[in-house]
């Protein structure tokens, strides 16, 4: 799957969809999709919010310059109070699961 695909394809989940991501620096991470804003050929975001009660957010991104760039992941804890997004590692692998889709990308 190319990187537009890609990109097409997390534009298309739903909001609710259970995503697993693991990046190229050891990180892995876990929630449900909300929000999901895509504009083709513009920009990608899915938030990414882990369950269970945890204030932790996570950003998945793109955006297009003539073709899509790689994708970006940040992260925050609104717990920390005013300590912003920081920027993580490389996507290795992503897992989106919905009511009636489920996909993967990258290497398992």
């Amino acid at each position: 799957m190319s990187e537009t695909e890609l990109v097409e394809r997390l534009g298309a989940a739903d909001v609710g969809d259970h995503v697993s991501v693991d990046l190229a620096d050891g990180t892995s991470f876990e929630g449900v999709a909300s929000p999901i804003d895509y504009v083709p050929e513009e920009s990608l975001r899915v938030e990414v919010r882990p369950e269970g009660g945890t204030t932790e957010r996570y950003e998945l991104r793109a955006d297009y310059d003539g073709e899509w760039n790689a994708m970006s992941v940040r992260h925050t804890d609104a717990a920390d109070g005013d300590s912003g997004w920081e920027t993580l590692g490389a996507v290795e692998r992503i897992e989106v699961r919905g009511d009636e889709d489920e996909w993967e990308w990258g290497h398992s």
